[in-house]
């Protein structure tokens, strides 16, 4: 927020939740140092200087500002990447827990399951220039992980796809409300799927992009508000 000159109230920050990423909870590392395991979970130094470049860069990105004169509202069908991740039974009960990976035949042929099968996509334009593109699914986004490196999994082969597609277009993307929901179906955990799974999102990026309809917009229509929450402490 200080960073671009602007309230913490008007700060929001999304997730990808890929698992192959650098973790980052300080105040975890402060009860870990207590008992002679600092830097065990994550490494600090490196956490802090990444917050430190983040905030330089939105620093530098307000010199470089553009007119946004339209928004562009798309969606496109997501084919074959998620499934719900627990099947009933016919008493109503959990019969079979489906992760983000599964090489059960069972949990394979079941059906998808309740999921929410619509990218959706909104783009920031000035006039006949398109300037970015923000997509948002609602899945696990990770087709396999724990190899010791950072990786964008299939959501970020996706979205660096549309990237080329669209030179100059930043395209960012986010994972929705996908706690129940993974590509367990479709994926069996194995390299050669993420590919797959990323063409196929890819695929719903680029419907949703040549689907959508731009509105005019200017600052008398963008208005942001915001409401505190407390969630209680589980006993």
């Amino acid at each position: 927020a200080k960073a671009v000159g602007t309230d913490p109230d008007m700060v929001t920050i999304h997730t990808l939740h890929q698992h192959d990423a650098p973790a980052c909870d300080f105040s975890t590392e402060e009860l870990l140092k207590k008992h002679g395991l600092g830097g065990y979970m994550f490494d600090p130094a490196f956490a802090r200087d990444a917050i430190d470049r983040v905030c330089s860069a939105a620093e530098e990105s307000m010199k470089h500002l553009n007119v946004v004169t339209h928004v562009g509202a798309g969606s496109g069908i997501v084919e074959k990447v998620a499934s719900n991740r627990r099947i009933l039974g016919d008493d109503g009960r959990v019969k079979i827990v489906r992760f983000s990976a599964s090489r059960n035949p069972a949990a394979i042929a079941a059906p998808e399951g309740v999921i929410d099968p619509n990218l959706k996509l909104i783009s920031f334009w000035n006039g006949a220039k398109p300037l970015a593109a923000l997509t948002h699914y609602a899945t696990h986004p990770q087709s396999y992980y724990g190899k010791g490196a950072v990786n964008h999994d299939f959501p970020g082969m996706a979205r660096a796809a549309r990237e080329m597609a669209l030179p100059g277009v930043r395209h960012i993307h986010f994972t929705g409300g996908g706690g129940n929901i993974g590509a367990g179906k479709y994926n069996n955990g194995s390299p050669e799927v993420r590919p797959i799974l990323a063409r196929r999102l890819e695929a719903a990026m680029k419907a949703a992009w040549n689907s959508q309809r731009k509105t005019p917009v200017s600052s008398l229509h963008l208005d942001w508000s915001f409401e505190p929450v407390s969630l209680p402490v589980r006993e």
